[in-house]
């Protein structure tokens, strides 16, 4: 029997730990990212191997480095995307012009990625193909130098669905195979709003505005950041999502119960945001050492604001759900970093699903037919 592999596109820290997650577990790997992105791919060639510390360990060498995107998904058995929100266009847009029939390309990071590209991809890519998105990437990961990463924990659960989601029993049988923990969702709009990042960035950075630029981002994150008020805020946020999931037919989980499903093996409990997060043993000492430009700009509001709370909040506009709480943090962002997150971020009219209702959606989502 032949040794199922596996095409990871993106070498950023997910990525990289992805390759040593699917080599240890016994596949093969293709390594890939984008000629001006290719430092860690020359870290890795040099080094002869991509390596893990924390709670994942081990070396890997990949099968395939390259630069390539036919080489690199050539024979692959699955294709993963493991890049920032705003990459997918540029990643899933490539890909989809040398898959071959049959091949499942599954983006881990959601932020609405699938109802993004997927016209464009069914236009470009061959009959056959699937398009799906995941909840979120299966690890929490910082990089030590090129080439390693410290992993601060690994998920026990996953959830991803494919555009439309009457394929996606089709793509959890291949992707089963890589990730068993990983549980088929209803759709994409169900694994974009279930995405754990979306409550917990942008309140806590913002509301500790004056604390993050005296140091320099060089605090924890987890632990100095997540006070009661702040939790409390989250708390609202995470309502709000659910009011808007309901009103479209999805019964969202409360982020407590995602993160204890996630991460309960590291000791992760309780039924508030400041009670999960009191127990974050596993993530407690990440401290992000960024400038609170430089956070906006390439993780929290570049992705939660841009490709979460402004869709939530313009999804609720239209189906008649208010969403004060995540109106002030994307007004409040805007602020602070100067950045028009109501004018550029993903809306639902930017995703074709203006003025159609909830069932219309839903209808979408389901058959890919509006």
């Amino acid at each position: 029997m032949s040794v199922k592999r596996a095409a990871v596109l993106g070498c950023g820290s997910g990525g990289m730990t992805m390759a040593v997650d699917l080599g240890l577990k016994g596949f093969k790997v293709n390594l890939f990212d984008f000629p001006e992105y290719d430092r860690n791919l020359r870290a890795v060639e040099e080094r002869g191997s991509v390596e893990a510390t924390g709670y994942l360990e081990g070396r890997v060498e990949p099968d395939v480095i390259t630069t390539d995107m036919a080489e690199a998904v050539d024979g692959a058995d699955a294709v993963f995307t493991t890049i920032r929100a705003y990459g997918a266009e540029r990643f899933i847009g490539e890909a989809a012009r040398h898959l071959e029939p049959g091949q499942v390309l599954l983006n881990w990071s959601s932020y609405l990625s699938a109802l993004r590209t997927y016209e464009a991809f069914k236009d470009t890519a061959p009959s056959g193909t699937i398009l799906g998105e995941g909840a979120i990437l299966p690890y929490f990961v910082k990089p030590v130098e090129p080439g390693v990463m410290h992993v601060f924990g690994v998920k026990a659960h996953l959830w991803a669905a494919a555009m439309p989601s009457t394929d996606t029993s089709a793509m959890m049988k291949v992707v089963k195979e890589f990730f068993p923990n990983c549980e088929a969702a209803r759709n994409v709009l169900d694994t974009s709003l279930t995405n754990p990042n979306l409550q917990v960035h942008v309140p806590p950075a913002l509301l500790n505005t004056g604390l993050w630029e005296t140091t320099g981002g060089d605090l924890e994150f987890y632990g100095t950041l997540m006070t009661p008020k702040v939790a409390a805020v989250m708390d609202a946020v995470d309502k709000e999502r659910m009011a808007v999931g309901k009103a479209l037919g999805l019964e969202l989980l409360p982020k407590p119960e995602v993160l204890k499903m996630e991460y309960g093996q590291y000791g992760v409990e309780g039924e508030t945001m400041y009670e999960v997060y009191s127990t974050f043993a596993s993530h407690r000492s990440w401290r992000p050492g960024l400038s609170l430009d430089d956070f906006a700009a390439r993780t929290a509001f570049g992705e939660d604001l841009m490709y979460g709370f402004v869709f939530i909040s313009t999804m609720g506009d239209q189906l008649g759900v208010p969403t004060p709480a995540i109106d002030t943090m994307v007004c409040l962002a805007q602020l602070v970093i100067g950045t028009d997150y109501w004018g550029e971020g993903a809306t639902a009219e930017t995703l074709g699903l203006g003025d159609m209702s909830a069932a219309q959606i839903i209808e979408y989502v389901t058959t890919g037919e509006k």
